[in-house]
């Protein structure tokens, strides 16, 4: 039965079958049947990573698994697993609330838990695979559920192997992370200013509240104006890149696995793009990653603009943007 796709980027999109996943044996009933007809499908979580055009072939799943537990561990560690429909910010709010930290900085990340581990979220300091100890999927290719532990993920800065060497191959079902023993971690700047403005030590629970103003203030509420979170990843160079780049631009950098980090932000900034307005598609003016929808946007308008972002970037820069959230469907 044809039904609305939910998405947070706000844009018109129409599955040709839509079914609410909310147990394993459905999950595992619905990937058997689409293999048999040789259905593409479609995975839809919190719809807060992807960018949808007008329709969706096939079967899409819309993952609504719900459950949370918590397990004691030695030395103030804990063991917490979550399925994969549970909203990953009621999942950050919730362990905080029985005094378990580890999370405070990935507060106010959109989305699902089971979107989390597939670009391996990060924010502030901290990524999930710092927190991880495996992943239960269903093995498409397998036919059969199974557990990865984290070190089979093949996480990177904003990927894995779900996202990229075996995209569409597993289903995120939940997770099991290791909280309650990491280091209170303060030292990204803006929540840094923010705590000493505010007057406060860095606790979990004053640092999530500086993270969640500083998001506040950056970013739009995708519940008010429609939009994907961070649309390009900051890029990774060499020292001789990075050396050429800065022969043309002033960009900050930052040390990342024996290479640089750079802000994408920076480059839209200096090529031009913060603030404008193109159609019904807009370059947030606070933090011009973001780009939103003004109303009536249609992804594939939304992908235009972004094209044409990461074309003007490259031509002034030599510096080619990698997008971050996923495109699916047809027009």
């Amino acid at each position: 039965m044809k039904a609305a796709v939910p998405n947070t980027l706000g844009v018109p999109c129409v599955a040709d079958e839509l079914v609410r996943v909310d147990s394993r044996d459905v999950l595992a009933r619905c990937l058997d049947v689409a293999a048999t007809k040789q259905q593409p499908v479609t995975l839809i979580g919190g719809g807060s990573n992807i960018v949808l055009r007008r329709r969706l072939p096939g079967i899409t799943l819309l993952l609504t698994l719900r459950g949370v537990s918590f397990e004691a561990l030695s030395e103030g560690a804990w063991r917490v697993r979550a399925a994969g429909g549970e909203s990953w910010t009621e999942l950050v709010r919730h362990t905080l609330a029985q005094g378990i930290h580890g999370l405070e900085n990935l507060v106010e990340i959109p989305g699902s838990v089971g979107a989390a581990p597939y670009q391996n979220i990060g924010a502030y300091g901290r990524e999930l695979s710092d927190v991880l100890e495996s992943v239960d999927v269903y093995d498409r290719a397998a036919g059969r559920f199974r557990q990865l532990d984290a070190a089979e993920c093949a996480f990177a800065y904003r990927d894995s192997r779900f996202k990229s060497a075996d995209a569409g191959r597993f289903v995120v079902t939940g997770v099991s992370l290791r909280l309650g023993c990491q280091p209170i971690d303060a030292s990204y700047a803006d929540v840094e200013r923010e705590l000493r403005e505010v007057g406060v030590d860095a606790t979990p629970c004053t640092v999530a509240n500086a993270v969640t103003r500083v998001r506040a203030r950056k970013l739009p509420d995708p519940n008010r104006i429609g939009n994907v979170g961070s649309f390009f990843r900051n890029p990774v160079l060499g020292e001789a890149e990075l050396d050429a780049l800065r022969g043309k631009v002033s960009v900050p950098a930052w040390p990342h696995e024996g290479k640089c980090k750079v802000s994408a932000a920076r480059l839209i900034d200096c090529a031009g793009w913060r603030g404008r307005v193109i159609g019904n598609v807009g370059i947030w003016p606070r933090q011009p990653l973001v780009l939103v929808n003004q109303g009536r946007a249609t992804g594939s308008e939304v992908l235009d603009v972004a094209y044409r972002i990461r074309e003007d970037v490259e031509h002034k820069y030599d510096i080619r943007l990698e997008t971050e959230p996923v495109i699916a469907g047809v027009d």
